[in-house]
Protein backbone atom coordinates (compact mmCIF):
# COMPACT_ATOMS: atom_id res chain seq x y z
CA UNK A 1 0.00 0.00 0.00
CA UNK A 2 1.31 3.50 -0.70
CA UNK A 3 2.61 6.21 1.77
CA UNK A 4 -0.11 7.44 4.60
CA UNK A 5 -0.57 11.27 2.89
CA UNK A 6 -3.57 11.79 0.99
CA UNK A 7 -1.21 12.44 -1.77
CA UNK A 8 0.53 9.27 -1.46
CA UNK A 9 -2.36 7.17 -1.20
CA UNK A 10 -4.25 8.60 -4.90
CA UNK A 11 -1.15 9.19 -6.84
CA UNK A 12 0.68 5.33 -5.90
CA UNK A 13 -2.46 3.56 -4.94
CA UNK A 14 -3.33 1.08 -8.29
CA UNK A 15 -6.77 0.08 -9.29
CA UNK A 16 -5.74 -3.02 -9.25
CA UNK A 17 -5.24 -2.92 -5.30
CA UNK A 18 -8.55 -1.31 -4.63
CA UNK A 19 -9.78 -4.61 -5.91
CA UNK A 20 -7.77 -6.44 -3.50
CA UNK A 21 -8.29 -4.30 -0.49
CA UNK A 22 -12.57 -4.06 -1.13
CA UNK A 23 -14.93 -6.84 -2.31
CA UNK A 24 -14.66 -6.41 -6.51
CA UNK A 25 -17.59 -5.06 -7.84
CA UNK A 26 -18.83 -6.88 -10.71
CA UNK A 27 -19.28 -4.61 -14.15
CA UNK A 28 -22.73 -4.65 -15.87
CA UNK A 29 -22.13 -5.44 -19.63
CA UNK A 30 -24.95 -4.90 -21.79
CA UNK A 31 -24.60 -4.90 -25.73
CA UNK A 32 -25.47 -1.60 -27.98
CA UNK A 33 -29.15 -3.96 -29.31
CA UNK A 34 -30.03 -4.07 -25.23
CA UNK A 35 -33.41 -2.94 -24.33
CA UNK A 36 -34.24 0.15 -21.82
CA UNK A 37 -35.68 -2.16 -20.09
CA UNK A 38 -33.47 -5.27 -20.11
CA UNK A 39 -30.89 -2.19 -19.02
CA UNK A 40 -33.28 -1.68 -16.23
CA UNK A 41 -33.73 -5.13 -14.73
CA UNK A 42 -29.92 -4.97 -14.56
CA UNK A 43 -29.55 -2.10 -12.97
CA UNK A 44 -31.64 -2.80 -10.56
CA UNK A 45 -30.51 -6.40 -9.71
CA UNK A 46 -27.17 -4.59 -8.99
CA UNK A 47 -27.88 -0.79 -7.27
CA UNK A 48 -23.69 -0.62 -6.73
CA UNK A 49 -23.07 -0.64 -10.30
CA UNK A 50 -24.21 2.38 -11.30
CA UNK A 51 -22.39 3.07 -14.67
CA UNK A 52 -23.58 0.30 -17.49
CA UNK A 53 -20.92 -0.68 -19.97
CA UNK A 54 -22.34 -1.17 -23.51
CA UNK A 55 -19.75 -3.84 -25.12
CA UNK A 56 -19.41 -5.70 -28.63
CA UNK A 57 -19.66 -9.33 -29.24
CA UNK A 58 -15.97 -9.70 -27.65
CA UNK A 59 -16.34 -7.70 -24.89
CA UNK A 60 -14.49 -4.58 -25.55
CA UNK A 61 -15.73 -1.51 -24.18
CA UNK A 62 -17.84 0.43 -26.71
CA UNK A 63 -19.59 3.08 -24.70
CA UNK A 64 -21.31 4.15 -21.10
CA UNK A 65 -25.08 4.32 -19.84
CA UNK A 66 -24.75 6.04 -16.67
CA UNK A 67 -28.10 4.92 -14.85
CA UNK A 68 -29.31 8.33 -13.99
CA UNK A 69 -29.22 8.35 -18.00
CA UNK A 70 -31.10 5.26 -18.44
CA UNK A 71 -33.75 6.64 -15.52
CA UNK A 72 -34.29 9.77 -17.20
CA UNK A 73 -35.14 8.14 -20.50
CA UNK A 74 -37.22 5.69 -18.88
CA UNK A 75 -39.04 8.23 -17.02
CA UNK A 76 -39.16 10.69 -20.10
CA UNK A 77 -41.58 8.18 -21.51
CA UNK A 78 -43.22 7.37 -18.92
CA UNK A 79 -44.31 11.45 -17.59
CA UNK A 80 -43.10 13.49 -20.52
CA UNK A 81 -44.66 16.18 -19.51
CA UNK A 82 -42.01 16.38 -16.70
CA UNK A 83 -39.40 16.76 -19.22
CA UNK A 84 -41.31 19.69 -21.52
CA UNK A 85 -40.98 21.98 -19.13
CA UNK A 86 -37.35 22.51 -19.04
CA UNK A 87 -36.55 22.62 -22.86
CA UNK A 88 -35.32 26.30 -23.72
CA UNK A 89 -33.67 26.05 -26.69
CA UNK A 90 -33.01 24.22 -29.99
CA UNK A 91 -30.50 22.13 -28.59
CA UNK A 92 -32.62 21.20 -25.93
CA UNK A 93 -35.47 20.37 -28.70
CA UNK A 94 -32.88 18.08 -30.49
CA UNK A 95 -31.81 16.36 -27.46
CA UNK A 96 -35.48 15.59 -26.61
CA UNK A 97 -36.22 14.21 -29.68
CA UNK A 98 -32.95 11.56 -29.84
CA UNK A 99 -34.32 10.28 -26.41
CA UNK A 100 -38.02 10.24 -27.02
CA UNK A 101 -36.99 8.12 -29.65
CA UNK A 102 -34.66 5.81 -27.79
CA UNK A 103 -35.37 1.97 -27.32
CA UNK A 104 -31.48 0.54 -27.18
CA UNK A 105 -28.51 1.31 -25.38
CA UNK A 106 -26.57 2.50 -28.73
CA UNK A 107 -29.48 4.65 -28.87
CA UNK A 108 -28.40 6.61 -24.99
CA UNK A 109 -24.65 5.55 -24.24
CA UNK A 110 -21.95 7.97 -23.91
CA UNK A 111 -18.33 7.70 -25.58
CA UNK A 112 -16.58 5.34 -24.09
CA UNK A 113 -14.04 6.18 -20.54
CA UNK A 114 -12.37 3.44 -18.63
CA UNK A 115 -9.40 2.92 -16.04
CA UNK A 116 -6.90 0.08 -16.55
CA UNK A 117 -5.67 -1.91 -13.16
CA UNK A 118 -2.52 -0.41 -12.98
CA UNK A 119 -3.78 3.20 -13.08
CA UNK A 120 -3.99 4.84 -9.67
CA UNK A 121 -6.87 6.23 -7.44
CA UNK A 122 -6.01 9.69 -8.80
CA UNK A 123 -6.24 8.63 -12.26
CA UNK A 124 -9.90 6.79 -11.46
CA UNK A 125 -10.83 9.98 -9.95
CA UNK A 126 -9.79 12.53 -12.00
CA UNK A 127 -11.49 10.56 -14.88
CA UNK A 128 -14.54 10.10 -13.16
CA UNK A 129 -14.73 13.76 -12.82
CA UNK A 130 -13.99 14.67 -15.89
CA UNK A 131 -16.53 12.70 -17.56
CA UNK A 132 -18.88 13.17 -14.74
CA UNK A 133 -19.44 9.89 -14.11
CA UNK A 134 -19.98 7.66 -10.11
CA UNK A 135 -18.29 4.80 -11.53
CA UNK A 136 -15.77 3.78 -14.25
CA UNK A 137 -15.08 0.14 -16.14
CA UNK A 138 -11.96 -1.26 -15.33
CA UNK A 139 -10.27 -2.40 -18.74
CA UNK A 140 -7.50 -5.03 -19.79
CA UNK A 141 -5.08 -4.03 -22.81
CA UNK A 142 -7.60 -5.00 -25.31
CA UNK A 143 -10.48 -2.61 -24.00
CA UNK A 144 -12.75 -5.59 -22.84
CA UNK A 145 -14.31 -4.84 -19.64
CA UNK A 146 -12.57 -7.15 -16.73
CA UNK A 147 -14.34 -5.19 -13.19
CA UNK A 148 -15.46 -1.94 -12.47
CA UNK A 149 -14.76 0.41 -9.82
CA UNK A 150 -16.94 3.47 -7.82
CA UNK A 151 -16.38 6.45 -6.37
CA UNK A 152 -17.72 5.09 -3.03
CA UNK A 153 -15.42 2.79 -2.96
CA UNK A 154 -12.47 4.79 -3.96
CA UNK A 155 -13.47 7.29 -1.18
CA UNK A 156 -13.66 4.10 1.72
CA UNK A 157 -9.85 3.18 0.20
CA UNK A 158 -8.60 6.38 0.84
CA UNK A 159 -10.32 6.66 4.15
CA UNK A 160 -9.24 3.47 5.66
CA UNK A 161 -5.57 3.75 4.26
CA UNK A 162 -5.21 7.19 5.56
CA UNK A 163 -6.47 6.78 9.01
CA UNK A 164 -8.31 9.96 8.69
CA UNK A 165 -11.63 9.31 9.31
CA UNK A 166 -11.51 11.88 12.21
CA UNK A 167 -11.14 14.54 9.93
CA UNK A 168 -14.04 13.83 8.12
CA UNK A 169 -16.33 14.23 11.34
CA UNK A 170 -18.08 17.33 12.62
CA UNK A 171 -16.12 19.19 15.71
CA UNK A 172 -18.65 18.87 18.92
CA UNK A 173 -16.35 20.52 21.32
CA UNK A 174 -17.66 17.99 24.17
CA UNK A 175 -15.26 15.29 23.15
CA UNK A 176 -18.54 13.03 21.51
CA UNK A 177 -16.78 11.56 18.51
CA UNK A 178 -19.09 12.69 16.02
CA UNK A 179 -21.20 9.50 15.56
CA UNK A 180 -24.85 9.57 15.96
Amino acid sequence: MAGNTPEDITQATLIRVVDELLRETDPILVGPADSLHRMAEQAVERPICRVLSVVDDDRRLVGLVPVRLLVNDIFLKIVPEEFLGIITDIEDVMEYARHVGARTAADIMLAPVSIHRDQTVRDAFEVMHKARLNGLPVVDEERRVVGYVDQLELLLVWVHATGREPLLRPETGNGDSGRP
